[in-house]
């Protein structure tokens, strides 16, 4: 049964905060992760009334590698429904570790759900999710969560407040593949110390009074791969600011205690030249919009 004729949202990205990853295991890194949702967004509207699966967005993406496809396919599938007309409207940036394939796969589930009338926390729902991709159950639901195993493990906490980030946006699109297999090439898990999650969850529940120091296991092997923010680290370094890269890259943050302090940085950032712009985590992953 079609209860909506179309649903419109916009989901939410992610930045992870720290991101501890552990030797392979078969097809797959353990990964330890904190991630929040941050007020970038793409817009997606799913209607239906179609035939068959179809996507039209702003960026070209073959159907056979679209994530929103692929959901929509596998939705169809498993719950017996019609076909849907997917539109999407690009606000995350493209291959910068910010989970933006994963978004507009968890926003075609989320409307699909509205839609047909399916319970959005039914465990064949949280089945197809996982399989098309890691992240894909956390950005269905948003907020503050712990993602470990292969990162449909996760562990969902309320922030007492926002955090605020000036983030940098580079024109490079790195591959989580070729990122994973530096990491492994270069041994890095046996290199850098453990990151102590639990610490810094803590710090994050806290009032956030002393900001946790974040940290991401993948980073040094970006950089090995494409030296792209060498120069934006060493410039933030320099301002005691410490970035970080997010995901595989190739977008980095740096956190601050304050939406002025926050904003300082980015001015300051676009002043010497890199993309800047300031955002704040939200306690969502998808919002319904009119």
């Amino acid at each position: 049964m079609c209860y909506n004729v179309k649903v419109k949202v916009r989901v939410y990205a992610k930045l992870n905060l720290t991101l501890a990853v552990g030797k392979r295991q078969g097809k797959f890194h353990p990964i330890d992760s904190i991630v929040t949702s941050v007020d970038v967004f793409d817009t997606v509207s799913v209607v239906a009334g179609s035939n068959e699966v179809s996507v039209t967005c702003d960026v070209k993406i073959p159907d056979e590698s679209n994530s929103s496809y692929l959901a929509a396919v596998a939705f169809r599938e498993t719950f017996k429904v019609p076909g849907v007309a997917i539109y999407i409207n690009k606000g995350i940036p493209v291959g910068a570790g910010m989970g933006g394939s994963s978004a507009d796969a968890a926003a075609v589930v989320y409307c699909m759900c509205k839609l047909f009338g399916v319970d959005i926390n039914s465990s064949a729902v949280h089945e197809i999710c996982a399989r098309l991709g890691s992240d894909i159950n956390f950005m269905l639901h948003g907020g503050l969560a712990r993602m470990r195993g292969k990162g449909d493990d996760l562990l969902f906490y309320k922030m007492n407040k926002p955090l605020y980030f000036a983030l940098t946006t580079f024109d490079v699109q790195m591959s989580t593949a070729e990122v994973y297999s530096a990491f492994d090439k270069y041994s890095i898990v046996s290199q850098n110390p453990q990151i102590d999650v639990n610490s810094i969850l803590t710090q994050l529940l806290s009032d956030v009074v002393a900001l946790p120091v974040c940290r991401n296991d993948l980073q040094q092997a970006a950089q090995a791969l494409n030296g792209y923010a060498k120069d934006y680290v060493s410039y933030t370094r320099a301002q005691q600011w410490i970035g970080c890269m997010t995901g595989s890259g190739s977008a980095y943050f740096s956190l601050f205690a304050d939406s002025d302090q926050a904003q300082r940085a980015v001015r300051q950032l676009n002043a010497e030249g890199y993309n800047s712009r300031f955002c704040l985590s939200v306690p969502f992953g998808i919002q319904e919009i009119s």
